[in-house]
């Protein structure tokens, strides 16, 4: 069986990686974490043990071949272009994540034809560790009705009051009342909760 490549992460700092659920998949190897995530997706747990693995690699591939060291937004946009591509890439006896890692972080870079440096700050290293969550969030939220979405958005994401977002409702020609607008509320967070796989919740919420 070939060794993981254990990048340089912290099980005191990534608490995720002490979680029951997660220990057990500490020694198993690569290729079979990714073909059990292709297989059931929705055990997000081999996602995360694979994506605290290479928690670090894309960036040190940014910043060997292109001299970029990219900003939380990048960072997390590529590891959502490459969770997406790794969750439906064909896999082979041969395949080795870290050369398809490093394929993928340099087709996200030309094509986002990124050319701006930033220094990343001491804490977005603690950020990165949503990201799996985060990219269920975000697939999930396509299940929500688009009202729903927009009032969950905007309330979470833009901190908009509700009186706002019930002028902005009204001006997209929508009849509600702040009452439904608090109802809506509840409702999406509540099932997108339901939305998301079993072992995330357990593991991040």
């Amino acid at each position: 069986m070939r060794q993981p490549l254990i990048m340089s992460i912290d099980n005191d700092v990534f608490l995720e990686l002490n979680h029951e659920l997660i220990k057990p998949l500490h020694n198993v190897d690569d290729l079979e974490l990714w073909i059990l995530w292709q297989k059931y997706p929705q055990q997000s747990r081999y996602l995360i043990m694979l994506f605290f693995r290479y928690a670090d690699f894309p960036q040190k591939v940014a910043k060997n071949f292109h001299n970029l060291e990219l900003s939380l937004p990048y960072l997390e946009n590529l590891w959502f272009f490459m969770f997406d591509r790794l969750l439906n890439y064909n896999l082979e006896k041969k395949s080795l994540l870290s050369e398809i890692i490093t394929q993928l972080v340099n087709e996200f870079l030309t094509a986002e034809k990124i050319i701006v440096t930033s220094t990343n700050k001491s804490d977005e290293h603690l950020e990165i560790r949503f990201f799996p969550l985060k990219y269920y969030l975000q697939k999930n939220l396509d299940k929500l009705s688009n009202i729903e979405r927009i009032i969950l958005l905007t309330k979470d994401k833009f901190n908009w009051e509700n009186e706002k977002i019930l002028d902005y409702l009204q001006q997209q020609k929508q009849t509600i009342t702040l009452a439904e607008i608090k109802a809506y509320y509840t409702q999406a967070h509540s099932r997108l909760l339901n939305f998301l796989p079993i072992d995330i919740v357990s593991i991040y919420l």
